[in-house]
């Protein structure tokens, strides 16, 4: 009925013999100490003594909330740079001009601002989710405004409206490429409108001290393959496509799964 079991058994059989060796390092000082999840979670006083299956869970879980959302809001940039070939050529000539000068780097993925705004356009117009900041009343709370929130009531923030809003971003249904590059420029701001910040009116990280922890490394991540794919290939719809609509479920949204973009090597 599900391939969850299996997984698990692949997962053990891969980590068992990592855990099983830094057991043997547990409570000793150890130069070699990786500083990965698996060991922060066999530091913890209950996750030294979690079973092999335990620990191999936590980093599915970990690895399924982590390659998920990247892979479905990359999906998104692709569509929206298929369905804006225009586009491609300016944020062509941005990675050009940086790897050529910064290589294959961290510092160069941070000056790549237009390849930021482009996948932060992207999670603004067609996020993952219509709802966020998911939170349950663990007992009665009262606004400042005198709202009561018995305990046990699960609330949100509705993101997409936010974002979708004119009132905070102009011709917010207008999927506009450059538009938090263009904002940077005027404010003179590096970092208040990258991918990685948030505010009250970008929620896809969510907002404040539960934020994405790893929004940084997924930035990379995405800009890396959209370079990557700027470089190497010319995209686009199959002909007299329109944009793949986005599928809802629930507060959830879902790239298309099945509609199809057309890539050619690029001709130097």
């Amino acid at each position: 009925m599900t391939s969850v079991p299996g997984s698990a058994r692949r997962g053990m059989k891969h980590l068992g013999p990592i855990i099983e060796e830094r057991r043997k390092h547990l409570g000793k000082a150890w130069a070699e100490k990786p500083n990965d999840f698996l060991s922060w979670l066999m530091d913890d006083p209950q996750g030294s003594q979690s079973s092999v299956r335990d620990l191999t869970l936590r980093i599915l879980t970990l690895n399924f909330a982590a390659i998920h959302t990247s892979a479905n809001s990359f999906t998104q940039a692709l569509y929206n740079l298929a369905v804006h070939p225009q586009y491609i050529e300016p944020l062509r000539e941005e990675v050009e001009s940086i790897v050529g000068k910064d290589g294959w780097s961290k510092g160069a993925l941070v000056k790549m601002r237009k390849v930021d705004s482009f996948l932060k356009e992207s999670q603004r117009t067609d996020g993952i989710g219509a709802v966020t900041l998911s939170r349950k009343a663990m007992k009665d709370f009262t606004f400042s405004d005198g709202t009561v929130l018995p305990q046990g009531t699960i609330i949100g923030a509705a993101s997409q409206a936010i974002h979708l809003d004119n009132r905070i971003y102009d011709n917010a249904g207008t999927f506009d490429p450059f538009r938090f590059a263009d904002m940077r420029d005027a404010d003179g701001e590096g970092t208040k409108h990258s991918f990685v910040s948030t505010n009250p009116e970008y929620l896809p990280f969510g907002y404040g001290k539960h934020a994405c922890p790893g929004r940084f490394f997924a930035a990379n991540e995405l800009k890396t393959m959209l370079a990557h794919v700027l470089l190497t290939y010319d995209i686009k719809l199959e002909d007299n496509a329109t944009r793949p609509r986005s599928w809802h479920i629930g507060g959830t949204i879902a790239a298309h799964p099945t509609a199809k973009v057309m890539f050619r090597k690029r001709a130097y």
